[in-house]
C-alpha cells in the first residue's frame, strides 16, 4: 500500500534513534484528533491535531496519531498506538519525524512504552498517498 513510504521512513528513523540512544522528549498531552486516513489492509487508522500545526522554516509541525486495531509487539515493548510530531516541507512536498512516542493502549491512551526525540531526514511520498492527504491538510 502506498502508507508503506511513511511506515517504512517512521522504522528508518526508530531504529536510528533507538541506536543514538535519544530517549527523551514529551510531545502534547492532550489532542483533538481529526481523522484523515486508514489502511483497508491492516485496519490502521490516522489522526492529525489541528490545533498542533504550528509553523517552522520550510512549513508547518503538527502531531499526528497512528492507532492499530491489535498490539504491535517490537523489542521495546507492545503498543497499539503512536504519536508522532512532524515537520511538513510544504513547497517539496517533503515530511519527516521529529519526535515519537508509542503508547501500550489507542488513542495515546495507557503507558507510555517508549518515547525517541530526533530529527531523521525527510522523506517524499507517492501522489496519493494519505500523507499527501496530510500535506492537504498541514500546508493549506
Amino acid at each position: 500500500m502506498l502508507l508503506a513510504v511513511f511506515d517504512t521512513a517512521r522504522s528508518r528513523l526508530l531504529k536510528a534513534l533507538l541506536s543514538a540512544g535519544l530517549l527523551t522528549g514529551t510531545l502534547a498531552a492532550e489532542a483533538e484528533w481529526q481523522p484523515y486516513g486508514s489502511t483497508a489492509l491492516g485496519g490502521e487508522r490516522y489522526y492529525l491535531d489541528p490545533s498542533t500545526i504550528q509553523p517552522t522554516s520550510v512549513g508547518f509541525a503538527a502531531v499526528v496519531l497512528s492507532n492499530y486495531p491489535v498490539p504491535i509487539k517490537e523489542s521495546f515493548g507492545t503498543f497499539q498506538s503512536v504519536r508522532s510530531e512532524v515537520e511538513m516541507d510544504c513547497k517539496n512536498h517533503q515530511l519527516r519525524d521529529i519526535g515519537i512516542q508509542f503508547y501500550r493502549q489507542p488513542m495515546g491512551k495507557g503507558r507510555l512504552i517508549f518515547q525517541a526525540m530526533g530529527t531523521g531526514g525527510f522523506q517524499s511520498w507517492p501522489p496519493g498517498s494519505l500523507n499527501e492527504i496530510l500535506h492537504e491538510l498541514i500546508c493549506k
